[in-house]
């Protein structure tokens, strides 16, 4: 008796509020927001930012440059390999066959995994190159902004141009 009492005071507190919770209340007087006032960064500090993105892309380029060796020793590796195996000609309704030596079927192991996990590497840096290249257009536009302040524009309202 007591839980059914319990839950009909529940049910009936709910009924009583739930209107008044959905009346809309009056927007805020003041915005509060967190994020600080925008600062416009000193020159040191893009000179900075874009001798650390030369850097990045510095280091990417060599990496770029270093999978683009490695998968060129895998391919002469898997091509070393051809020596040491013999292409089989087979009659018409049987298919040709490569057969290697142990060396061959070795250096062919080899050389396709070097090559692949090369070809992996090449496409993973060459996109971090594009984006590194990106961020470095990205400061130096900023910069330009910065010293050079904005572009001359046309204000249609006032009739004049602006900055």
């Amino acid at each position: 008796m007591h839980r059914v009492m319990s839950a009909a005071i529940f049910t009936l507190s709910l009924l009583i509020v739930s209107p008044l919770a959905a009346q809309e209340a009056p927007p805020p007087a003041v915005v509060i927001t967190t994020s600080p006032n925008p600062v416009s960064p000193s020159p040191g500090y893009y000179q900075y930012e874009l001798e650390d993105a030369r850097e990045r892309s510095r280091r990417v380029r060599i990496a770029l440059i270093s999978t683009s060796a490695a998968a060129a020793v895998g391919m002469i590796v898997g091509a070393t390999a051809f020596r040491h195996c013999e292409f089989i000609y087979s009659s018409a309704n049987q298919r040709d066959d490569l057969v290697c030596t142990q060396r061959g079927d070795a250096l062919l192991a080899a050389g396709g995994t070097i090559f692949g996990l090369a070809a992996i590497g090449m496409i993973t840096s060459g996109i971090m190159l594009g984006v590194r290249n990106k961020q470095k257009r990205e400061i130096e536009r900023d910069m330009r902004r910065h010293y050079y302040g904005g572009r001359l524009q046309w204000d249609i309202p006032s009739g004049r141009l602006v900055f």
